[in-house]
């Protein structure tokens, strides 16, 4: 077994030990599509990253609730800032953008990353936002729509990478 894929098993058996119903189900088709993207897990198993041609692509939270109170439960994805144009190979409709907008992530006192590239004005897919993070798009407990959007912008990622 490739080192990857190791670490890909131990992820999914980790995944498994901590979501069930369809919060496994849909971790599981995130992590399984990133993977088919040629995306691959860094970092610990539950609080990581994925990274594709050595370019972050997504950082991601596992919740076990050991961390502080208020932290995102019981699953998160965070997105970098490389999102804001269309991608002319990847369909992105409006309810796919209204989805995006919603899940824009604003900074707030208690955000890590403040002084670090934080509350920024930043253009999502053509809406202007004023106070935004580091990572602009997060997505906490995403369901079965937000979870094909989140596909898309990975789509949309690998895509912008591989130009």
């Amino acid at each position: 077994m490739s080192e990857q894929n190791s670490i890909n098993a131990k992820l999914e058996e980790s995944i498994k030990e901590i979501f069930i119903g369809d919060t496994l189900k849909n971790v599981l088709e995130f992590v399984r599509h990133l993977g088919t993207l040629g995306m691959e897990h860094k970092g610990s198993l539950n609080d990581g990253k994925f990274v594709y041609k050595g370019k972050n692509v997504c950082y991601v939270y596992f919740g076990n609730s050991s961390n502080n109170p208020g932290y995102p439960e019981p699953w998160t994805i965070w997105m970098p800032d490389k999102f804001g144009a269309e991608n002319e190979c990847i369909t992105f409709d409006e309810q796919m953008k209204e989805i995006a907008w919603k899940n824009a992530h604003e900074c707030d006192e208690n955000c890590p990353h403040i002084n670090k590239g934080c509350s920024k004005q930043r253009v999502l897919f053509g809406r202007e936002f004023d106070n935004l993070c580091q990572t602009p798009i997060g997505f906490t407990d995403p369901n079965t729509e937000e979870i094909e959007c989140m596909k898309k912008l990975m789509e949309m990622l690998k895509h912008n990478i591989d130009k």
